[in-house]
């Protein structure tokens, strides 16, 4: 029989209560983002039925029509039309959002707020409304650099695991990624212009 000392059972339960919780949120990370496919610029430019530069003028969260799911239907003003019509106001419909005291989320879809400047990659829904392509791939927010005072676009792929259908891998997403806005802008119009 293995003789074991009261330090080394202490030094045991240590370890399990330790390694367990670790091993949990290892295991959340996953659980808590949404695969879709990895898009390049390339693909968004393509995909996407309309670009647009905008301000968002609004946000209001409703039913749909079962009342099974929290909406939000964002209003958006058009600075700088790069694909598609050249509506002045864009609306965008993206699942989750607060209403009636209960709130949705879905991982990797991003939320807007009311002044956000952003540049959107958009593709029409079956009922003809407009939502994000590829989720939060199709949201970059406009930021001011403080040390520049230039725009630039900020690109977070928060939530997201991205499957990347020529090498049949999954890949997390990293930091958010910055741009100069001015040269995102001219890459689209070149991708746009082909």
């Amino acid at each position: 029989m293995l003789k074991t000392w009261p330090f080394q059972k202490r030094l045991l339960g240590w370890q399990v209560s330790l390694i367990l919780p670790v091993c949990l949120v290892g295991t959340s990370l996953s659980i808590l983002s949404t695969t879709v496919e990895k898009f390049t610029l390339e693909d968004l430019v393509q995909k996407s039925g309309r670009i647009i530069v905008g301000k968002c003028l609004s946000t209001e969260s409703h039913w749909n029509e079962n009342n099974t799911l929290i909406l939000t239907r964002s209003r958006f003003v058009v600075t700088d039309a790069l694909k598609g019509t050249p509506d002045n106001v864009v609306t965008v419909i993206t699942v989750g959002g607060t209403l009636d005291g209960i709130t949705q989320t879905v991982s990797g879809m991003p939320q807007f707020v009311p002044e956000e400047e952003v540049l959107l990659f958009l593709e029409s829904s079956r009922n003809g409304n407009w939502k994000l392509l590829g989720l939060s791939q199709g949201k970059f927010r406009i930021v001011r650099n403080d040390l520049t005072g230039e725009s630039e676009v900020v690109h977070s792929l928060s939530g997201l695991q991205l499957y990347d259908p020529a090498t049949r891998r999954l890949s997390h997403s990293g930091k958010p990624s910055r741009a100069p806005l001015n040269q995102m802008v001219e890459r689209i119009k070149r991708l746009v212009a082909r």
